[in-house]
């Protein structure tokens, strides 16, 4: 009796598949010929950089004279960073952090 209850259920799902595909609306299709030859689709990359660099006191002697941006240019990324942080590592330098989104 389940046997045949289960091969019942089974019969109906399937027609109720093949059926409602069969319906189913058929999708457009579309041509990429409408681009120019000339043109050419590249994706765009970018880049989450944090860069540390050392900066001598006798060129930056107080905070104010630290740049607050740093142009980064490290093939094939390109960008400007923006200052994160400064430490004074000795009397002599500051160590200074960077960081920005740079693009391809």
């Amino acid at each position: 009796m389940k046997k045949k209850l289960m091969v019942g259920l089974l019969t109906v799902v399937a027609c109720f598949t093949l059926g409602s595909t069969s319906f189913a609306a058929s999708v457009p299709s579309t041509s990429t010929s409408s681009l120019p030859d000339s043109t050419q689709v590249v994706p765009y990359a970018q880049k989450y950089i944090t860069w540390q660099t050392i900066l001598p006191k006798s060129q930056f002697p107080t905070l104010g004279d630290i740049p607050m941006t740093a142009s980064y240019n490290v093939d094939p990324y390109r960008g400007t960073l923006t200052l994160k942080s400064v430490d004074g590592q000795t009397g002599y330098t500051w160590t200074v952090t960077y960081e920005g989104y740079v693009t391809y």
